[in-house]
Parts: C-alpha cells; sequence; structure tokens
C-alpha cells in the first residue's frame, strides 16, 4: 500500500488550471498489483523472488532503475535488459484486466476538450497505450509521453517539461496529478503545481477542479 504523505504537496491554483498532466498507473489507472506481477514474474524467471513491500515503496521508479534497484539491493546480477522486456510484454497481456481510477478518469472526462491534458508516465509507451486502450481512455488526451520520450524519466523533470511543450502551455500553468514520491518530485521541478491522489483531501480537491472546469466558471 503507498504511504500517505498527508499534506506534503502543493495547493490547486486559485485560477483552473491551463494544462493537466495525468500520470499514468495509480492516478489514472489502478493498475499496481498488475506491473507487480508481471515484473514480479520476471524476475521469478530468473530465479529471485521481489517482496511485495519492497516494490510498492517504488512504484515510482522506471522500469530499468527499478530492476537496477533490485540487483543492488538484494545481491544480485540479473540480465537487466531481458527483465525489461520481459515484464513489458508480460504486462502488456494483462492490460484487458486495468481499471481506471474512478475520481481522476472522471476528471480527464470533463477536462477533455476544456483544457489540454496529457499522459505522462515512466511506463514504457506499449504499455500505457495498451492500458489506455483497453479502458477506453486514449481518446481524451492530447499526447502521451512515455519513458521512451526523454532522456530521463521521472523523478527528473524532463517529461512533464515536454508536455508543456507540447501542449504548448507555460510549466507554471499546468497541474500534475501524481501518485509516487518521485512523480511529485518531479512536477515540483519542472516549476508545475502538483496534487498527490492518495491524501484524504483529494476528493474535495478533485470536485474544486471539476467545478473550475465548468464552461461558467472560465476565465
Amino acid at each position: 500500500m503507498h504511504a500517505r504523505p498527508g499534506h506534503d504537496h502543493d495547493p490547486i491554483p486559485l485560477r483552473r488550471p491551463q494544462a493537466i498532466l495525468f500520470d499514468c498507473d495509480g492516478t489514472l489507472l489502478l493498475t499496481s498489483g498488475l506491473h507487480f506481477k508481471a515484473i514480479s514474474g520476471a524476475i521469478a524467471r530468473l530465479g529471485h523472488t521481489m517482496p511485495p513491500e519492497w516494490y510498492m515503496a517504488r512504484t515510482g521508479l522506471a522500469r530499468h532503475d527499478l530492476f537496477a534497484r533490485f540487483a543492488a539491493d538484494f545481491g544480485v546480477d540479473p540480465d537487466l535488459p531481458r527483465l525489461v522486456h520481459d515484464s513489458v510484454a508480460l504486462t502488456v497481456g494483462l492490460a484487458n484486466e486495468a481499471r481506471e481510477n474512478p475520481l481522476v478518469a472522471e476528471l480527464a472526462r470533463k477536462a477533455a476538450g476544456r483544457v489540454p491534458i496529457a499522459v505522462v508516465t515512466n511506463s514504457e509507451a506499449a504499455i500505457a497505450h495498451a492500458f489506455l486502450h483497453a479502458t477506453s481512455l486514449s481518446p481524451l488526451f492530447d499526447c502521451v509521453l512515455t519513458c521512451e520520450d526523454a532522456p530521463r524519466p521521472k523523478p527528473a523533470p524532463d517529461l512533464f517539461l515536454l508536455a508543456a511543450a507540447r501542449l504548448g502551455v507555460a510549466a507554471r500553468q499546468c497541474l500534475v496529478l501524481e501518485d509516487s514520491a518521485q512523480g511529485l518530485q518531479a512536477a515540483r521541478a519542472a516549476g508545475m503545481a502538483c496534487l498527490d491522489v492518495r491524501t484524504d483531501d483529494w476528493p474535495a480537491q478533485c470536485a474544486g477542479l471539476l467545478r473550475a472546469l465548468e464552461p461558467r466558471a472560465a476565465q
């Protein structure tokens, strides 16, 4: 289970954001169980075991970084390219089991066509597109950026800055929705407001955003 950091996030901008950037896994979609199933399955093929609690504390890491951290923490020397390849294939195979995070998906549907929106994820493109297609959310988004689109994944700000550029919106006018420490760090490094969808006050914050996106609230 994710740790809940309380109020360690930036406030919602007073005016409605000019763009909203959605993390995918754990934010827009409830897929951490699917990722663990695939990632631990790839590890098991090499004769190793990944503890669930170890994985859940590091869900924001890009796949290669996660496997490298596993190798260091458990003193093993696996074939990292094979692990990445196998785990991606296993994850794509689970796409039909992906489920949306209701409040966040509702916000995406309301925001689509009113402000530019993008998915910004540390997952590979094959996984992100398979999950978004399986949940019928793909058509909502103006662009989808994955770990393959920038030299550095989150917690570096690169992907968020690239998303803002592609949407034609200044970084300071973007709002990021995230569920990991790495994602929140990346958003802040990009100079963007950010909200953690794991916090107890997220439902109230989401309701405020939904009201702000109503046509009558446009500025």
